[in-house]
C-alpha cells in the first residue's frame, strides 16, 4: 500500500504525493458539478488509483488527517493588500484600484487532507483553481496553485501562502502574481496581503466574523476604521456604495417577538443591513433612525420562528469611519398586521424594506474590461459555498 509521504510522483515541487495527485485529478473533473464536499466513493477511488500506481506495497494509506491538525472543509474570510508592484503595465489599474494598498477583498477554501498533504478548491472572487500544500505538526499551512482559466480576464498564481490554524480560522499571509489576459496593458502584478479565513463553525458575512452579539434591550458600542472588512462591489444594496467598513453582529429573537434595532452615529451617515445566517440579505434601512444629524439607520425585526440573525454596522458612503452605537429594544408580541418584507421566518420593517435585494452592481461608468476584471476578482462565486 501507499502512504501520503511516497515521493514515486514528485512535482516541480518535489513533495505532492501520488494520494494528492490522483485526488486532485479527480477533483478537477468534479468542478463540473461543483459540492462542498467531494463524495466518499470517488475519494475511494482516487486511493486505489494511487495504491495501483506501482510505488510500493509495505505502507499503509492515510485517510484524513491522522497525527496532523485537521483542516478539512470550508474556509471564508477576507485579505488585505499590504503592497502592490507591477511590471510591463502601460496602465497602472492592478494596483492604483483593483489591488490598491488597504483594499479587502474575499477569499473561499475548501480543504481536504491526507495525513500532511493538503488539498483543494481556492476561489479569489470568481476566478477558481486548485490548491495543494502540506501542514506541519503544528499547524502551518503552506499552499500553491493557480487560480482561474484562460477564459478568465485575469489570472493568479500563488507564490507563497503561510497561514497558521488559530482556533477556527487560517491567519498568515500569501504573495501572488496577477495576470492580465485581456491584452488591456495591465501587465502583471506581485500582490502582498495578510489574510484571515474562518471555518463553518464561525458565523460571518462576506467573510467577515461576527466579533460580538446584540441581545434584545441590548446596546453595544462600536466603530468603524480604516482596516476593518469592506463592501465590495459584488455586494449591490440600492444605494449603498463600495469600499465602505463594515462589522458584524449575531441578533437572536423568539417566535412572535418584536424588536427595534437603531444604529446611531454622530460621525458617518449609518445604514444597517439584515441577513440570515446563510448570508442572504433579508433588508436593510438607510436614515429612518432620525438620530442628531437624521442619518441613523433602524428596523423593525418580527420573528415569525426563532431565529439567529446577523446585523452589519456600515456606512452609506465608503471610506466613513468613527463610534457608533447599536441598540435593541424588546417591543412584545408581533401582530399579523405588521407590514415588512415577510421570508416566512422573520419581516424586516424599515425604510425601504426588502428582501434578497442583492445582485451584481450594473456597470454604468466603469471601463467594461475594468468592470469585468474587477467582477471576476470581487465578487464571490456559488462555490466553494461561503458558509
Amino acid at each position: 500500500m501507499l502512504n501520503s509521504t511516497s515521493s514515486c510522483l514528485p512535482d516541480a515541487r518535489g513533495w505532492e504525493s501520488p494520494v494528492s495527485t490522483i485526488s486532485r485529478r479527480v477533483r478537477t473533473i468534479m468542478t463540473v458539478t461543483p459540492s462542498r464536499r467531494k463524495p466518499p466513493v470517488l475519494f475511494c477511488v482516487a486511493l486505489l488509483l494511487a495504491a495501483l500506481s506501482g510505488c510500493g506495497d509495505d505502507d499503509d494509506v492515510i485517510i484524513g488527517p491522522g497525527a496532523f491538525p485537521d483542516v478539512r472543509g470550508a474556509w471564508s474570510g477576507q485579505y488585505r493588500v499590504s503592497g502592490c508592484s507591477l511590471s510591463g503595465a502601460a496602465d497602472p489599474f492592478l494596483c492604483s484600484v483593483l489591488f490598491a494598498v488597504d483594499q479587502s477583498l474575499i477569499l473561499d477554501l475548501d480543504l481536504d487532507q491526507s495525513g500532511p498533504d493538503v488539498f483543494g478548491v481556492i476561489a479569489q472572487g470568481e476566478l477558481v483553481g486548485d490548491v495543494d500544500g502540506k501542514i506541519d505538526e503544528v499547524g502551518i499551512v503552506r499552499l500553491f496553485g493557480d487560480i482561474g482559466v484562460a477564459a478568465d480576464p485575469v489570472s493568479t498564481r500563488i507564490v507563497a501562502w503561510q497561514t497558521g490554524l488559530v482556533g477556527d480560522s487560517l491567519v498568515g499571509s500569501w504573495r501572488f502574481n496577477v495576470f492580465d489576459q485581456t491584452d488591456s496593458g495591465f501587465g502583471r502584478a506581485t500582490v502582498d496581503a495578510n489574510l484571515k479565513v474562518f471555518g463553518s463553525t464561525v458565523a460571518k458575512f462576506f467573510g467577515c466574523p461576527a466579533a460580538r452579539s446584540l441581545t434584545a434591550d441590548g446596546l453595544v458600542s462600536g466603530g468603524l476604521a480604516v482596516g476593518d472588512c469592506q463592501i465590495s462591489a459584488s455586494l449591490f444594496v440600492e444605494g449603498l456604495d463600495d469600499g465602505a467598513f463594515f462589522d458584524v453582529y449575531t441578533f437572536g429573537g423568539s417566535a412572535g417577538d418584536s424588536i427595534d434595532v437603531v444604529l446611531s452615529s454622530e460621525s458617518f451617515d449609518a445604514f444597517l443591513l439584515v441577513s440570515d445566517l446563510e448570508e442572504v440579505v433579508l433588508g436593510w434601512d438607510d436614515d429612518s433612525g432620525g438620530g442628531t444629524n437624521g442619518t441613523d439607520a433602524a428596523v423593525t425585526l418580527v420573528f415569525e420562528t426563532t431565529e439567529t440573525l446577523l446585523l452589519i454596522v456600515t456606512s452609506f458612503s465608503p471610506g466613513e469611519v468613527g463610534g457608533y452605537s447599536l441598540s435593541a429594544a424588546l417591543l412584545g408580541p408581533s401582530s399579523p398586521l405588521m407590514g415588512g418584507a415577510a421570508t416566512g421566518r422573520v419581516r424586516v420593517i424599515g425604510n425601504p424594506s426588502v428582501a434578497g435585494k442583492v445582485s451584481a452592481k450594473p456597470a454604468l461608468t466603469v471601463d467594461p474590461i475594468r468592470q469585468a476584471v474587477m467582477d471576476k476578482v470581487s465578487r464571490p462565486t456559488a462555490w466553494p459555498p461561503r458558509r
